[in-house]
């Protein structure tokens, strides 16, 4: 495929849109320490960020793209932002929200940019390509796998990337693009291959974890040559169930290297052993003796499962949700200390910020804020469906709308809004006032 750049000029921003495998600038910053390096902050996917966010009060600003935008937004060192859209463009942006820099590859971008230490993008295709850029947007490398890659890249300090595919398949490369080593995972019944659209985690000591949607285990990998160190066989979901629930989501590692997990058709939390893959607890995360949720509440929500990743908050605290309207915090010990029920729809997705207070974005269009006691703090209307937030910079929320609209009759346009507690329009006012931190 021969792409060639061109020179856009837009009111108030220069935007070169680039499509070559060439750089166009000498030299090339290095990265530094990404504030958020790919899906979930960092590759331990903890959620948790190291600035504090905003009381939500208005849309600071609102970035249009061609497509939706169905993974995490990931920031750059300077603050920069990068967006992988649909429409086939990597978008770069400032913290104003103009655009900086803007790669085209011509195919669908699926999976949450990751940021190398060096400051190179990896961002993941729907044709099975992984795109590499350096830190200025010139394309370094592919690599092609026999599948969509909807998850987010994990790269290590030395360089080495691990990608997962929906061919069922782990690559690890090198930082030049060189197959390292694969791992297979497991497919449904007689099927021969897997698929997988969970995002490889990096333990403390360099440990890849990773986990196949059809193939209810989680694997430990050495990093150096993909043997398993050890795997976790997931138990029944539910009493009397034969099989286990699927591995859609990230494992998320602790500080303390311990590993949770949530799963499809499945309604616990699991936290496992990194030293041997053992389930330490599982959690039953809509259990009717809690006293947390109405005798309702079991029974309208009894086939909720997990279809996002927990979070860490900065006390260890695990936020997660289910496909309900509650989102939940667990003490690392496995006992419930709370739900909160936020609208009426659920389908969350979380980040924590450095104070503890939880960020939630629903499918009902709401960016909801909730303190570390399960009180709401806040929250604004967005609109479409608003997922994966971020925390881009001291008081500054970035979410992306993930609602394809190229196919409908409406106003509506896909977006990254920047969420804020300063309105530069009182026109744009969240849903009443909020209290200060």
């Amino acid at each position: 495929m021969e792409v060639k750049p061109s020179l856009v000029i837009v009111p108030g921003a220069l935007i070169l849109i680039l499509a070559t495998a060439g750089p166009l600038w000498a030299g090339e910053p290095g990265a530094g320490c990404a504030k958020w390096a790919s899906l979930g902050g960092d590759f331990r996917r903890s959620g948790l960020s190291e600035d504090a966010g905003p009381v939500p009060n208005c849309v600071k600003w609102t970035f249009e793209t061609g497509g939706s935008v169905v993974g995490s937004v990931t920031v750059g060192a300077e603050n920069q932002i990068h967006v992988a859209c649909e429409d086939g463009k990597l978008y770069t942006l400032d913290p104003e929200g103009a655009a900086l820099w803007i790669l085209e590859v011509n195919v669908p971008l699926v999976s949450a940019p990751s940021i190398g230490p060096d400051g190179g993008l990896y961002v993941g295709a729907a044709d099975g390509g992984l795109y590499v850029t350096d830190s200025q947007g010139a394309l370094r490398w592919t690599y092609n796998t026999g599948g969509a890659i909807h998850s987010s890249s994990a790269v290590a300090s030395s360089g080495d990337v691990y990608a997962a595919s929906t061919d069922g398949t782990l690559y690890a490369l090198d930082r030049d693009g060189a197959e390292l080593w694969q791992l297979a995972t497991d497919g449904p019944g007689v099927l021969p291959t897997g698929s997988i659209f969970a995002s490889p985690a990096i333990g403390v000591d360099g440990t890849v974890y990773i986990a196949g949607l059809y193939d209810p285990n989680l694997y430990a990998l050495d990093p150096v040559d993909g043997s398993v160190e050890w795997v976790c066989c997931f138990p029944p979901a539910q009493v009397g169930d034969e099989e286990a629930g699927w591995p859609f989501v990230s494992p998320v590692v602790a500080e303390d290297g311990t590993i949770y997990q949530t799963l499809l058709y499945d309604r616990h939390l699991y936290a496992i052993d990194s030293n041997d893959g053992a389930v330490l607890w599982r959690t039953d995360l809509l259990d009717p003796n809690s006293g947390l949720f109405d005798a309702n509440d079991a029974e309208q929500y009894a086939d909720a499962d997990g279809w996002s990743e927990p979070v860490l908050g900065p006390d260890g605290t695990i936020y997660v949700n289910l496909d309900d309207p509650f989102l939940r915090a667990v003490d690392p010990n496995g006992s419930l200390k709370w739900a909160t029920r936020l609208g009426e729809v659920g389908g969350f997705t979380l980040t924590v910020d450095r104070e503890g207070w939880v960020y939630a974005t629903g499918d009902d269009g709401h960016v909801y804020v909730v303190d570390s006691t399960g009180l709401e703090i806040g929250r604004i209307e967005t609109g479409g469906r608003p997922a994966f937030p971020v925390i881009a910079a001291e008081g500054l929320l970035i979410v992306a709308d993930s609602q394809d609209y190229s196919g409908f009759n409406t106003d509506a346009r896909n977006a990254v809004y920047a969420v804020s507690s300063e309105c530069p329009d009182a026109s744009e006012p969240g849903d009443g006032e909020s209290p200060p931190r």
